[in-house]
């Protein structure tokens, strides 16, 4: 017998699965972006409503995407299982998008203006207190960064580091100095595919991913950070092409049969009026 419930839902479900690979299809260019994946399964319905198909899963495949070389030096990307750590001055956020730049404020920033997390170091290079947002002000009055900095760049372990060249007033002789500024936090999860999308590269921590574990770039696996450099999404252009086909199919094929057993009962409803 023709369950309209089921057929209803399956139509329903092929659609959602369609948006999905469309989704997914459209960021295949997006840095940072990661595919999602959608899966359903048949439930019975209650009393005699009959079978229905509800969502089961919509989840995050977390696999590395390949990392591309911009020379942009405030672009950093992870090659690795870590996480940037973001902030909209509100909640944390966490991303694998790392198309940064220097904000007028001076804070490091995604595009969307959310601020880029990291530790203030001391003179060796250690970690000083908990994360926060990281800002590397210029001072007017000279233009030098932080008021004493002729650049600053990020080495592998996500280290911001000052250069400031000394000028010896007798032998006239100068020298160069890089000295550690901050570091950018990471972090990880037990379960990164149980994260819940805040964002098209962004995410929060959910009881599916489990708490957020801080700390930083060359630790564990957090992994290291290439600068310079994006990673770009992990969408597989092939994979979701026959993916979306197979949908498509089964869309055309479900729509098709409810199309026709409406059309009937229709008339057979005429036929009792």
């Amino acid at each position: 017998m023709f369950d309209y419930n089921y057929q209803a839902n399956a139509v329903m479900q092929n659609q959602q699965m369609l948006n999905t690979y469309f989704d997914n299809m459209q960021n295949q260019f997006t840095p940072g972006f990661k595919a999602e994946t959608v899966s359903f399964t048949d439930m019975l319905g209650d009393q005699m409503a009959g079978r229905g198909a509800k969502m089961k899963t919509s989840g995050i495949v977390f696999t590395q995407g390949q990392i591309f070389e911009d020379k942009n030096p405030t672009h950093l990307a992870i090659n690795g299982q870590g996480f940037f750590v973001v902030s909209d001055g509100r909640e944390t956020h966490y991303t694998r998008d790392g198309r940064f730049h220097w904000g007028q404020d001076g804070a490091l920033k995604m595009q969307d203006g959310k601020q880029v997390e990291g530790y203030q170091l001391d003179a060796n290079g250690n970690i000083e207190g908990q994360a926060k947002p990281l800002k590397c002000t210029i001072d007017p009055s000279n233009g030098l960064y932080m008021g004493r900095y002729n650049s600053v760049s990020f080495d592998d372990n996500g280290v911001l580091y000052g250069q400031v060249t000394e000028t010896n007033p007798v032998t006239n002789q100068s020298v160069t100095r890089r000295v550690p500024i901050a570091q950018v936090a990471m972090a990880t999860f037990a379960n990164p595919g149980g994260l819940s999308k805040t964002g098209l590269t962004t995410f929060a921590q959910s009881q599916g991913s489990g708490k957020a574990v801080l700390g930083v770039a060359g630790q564990g696996a957090f992994g290291k950070i290439a600068t310079g450099s994006l990673e770009m999404s992990n969408v597989d252009f092939a994979q979701q092409a026959a993916a979306i086909g197979m949908a498509k199919q089964n869309y055309e094929a479900n729509f098709a049969a409810f199309k026709a057993m409406d059309k009937l009962t229709e008339s057979a409803l005429g036929l009792i009026h």
